[in-house]
């Protein structure tokens, strides 16, 4: 297994605990699964700030024009990321897709299938059309995640803090939300198709 290999699925798992919601029963046929994530287009988009610290940079000062949020704490937030100079070690690219950016993540998903961490459920429409992904995690999955590898696991440690800082100012919008706000991004909205989205570090 590669670094990036396991640092991909690491991630990916994290974004599932992070980002999904507590369900008090699954079903009384699966009552070891304790938590719901909803939609890959959120995996995608929520990937994308953790891959693309510039990106992200520059949507924490775009909330300061938005809403009534603390000015000086996300500030701070910017100045922490440019200052360990994330963009340039920390950006992981990404390619656009027909929908943004975009990641293959059925290996990664199938890989935590086959571990027991979660499970995954899938709705199609009428024409076949795959419309609807659920991930639901297990309770050996969240025992894994919260009693080793955010304690045993320093890698683990600067993904913990961003998808804090990431749940705290954008959690609740929906991938689909996200993704409209990525779109206004000249850079990311022209980049041709199957291509590396660059980065924006300069100009934020």
């Amino acid at each position: 297994m590669t670094q990036n290999t396991y640092r991909d699925k690491l991630r990916i798992l994290l974004i599932l605990y992070f980002f999904s919601e507590n369900i008090s029963e699954y079903s009384e046929f699966h009552p070891e699964y304790v938590k719901v994530f909803k939609s890959e287009v959120k995996i995608q988009k929520i990937d994308f700030l953790i891959r693309y610290p510039d990106y992200l940079a520059n949507e924490l000062l775009n909330l300061i024009e938005e809403k009534e949020v603390g000015k000086e704490k996300i500030k701070q937030h910017v100045k922490d990321i440019f200052s360990s100079e994330e963009p340039e070690l920390r950006r992981e690219d990404m390619l656009r897709y027909f929908f943004g950016a975009y990641e293959e993540l059925d290996y990664i998903i199938s890989f935590l299938v086959s571990f027991g961490f979660i499970k995954f459920e899938s709705r199609r429409n009428i024409s076949g059309r795959i419309f609807d992904k659920l991930y639901y995690l297990s309770q050996y999955g969240v025992d894994k995640i919260e009693k080793e590898i955010l304690i045993d696991l320093e890698k683990a440690n600067w993904y913990q803090q961003r998808m804090l800082l990431i749940k705290e100012y954008f959690g609740d919008l929906s991938g689909t939300e996200l993704k409209i706000r990525q779109y206004e991004y000249e850079q990311y909205r022209t980049t041709p198709i199957n291509q590396y989205i660059q980065g924006i570090q300069k100009e934020v």
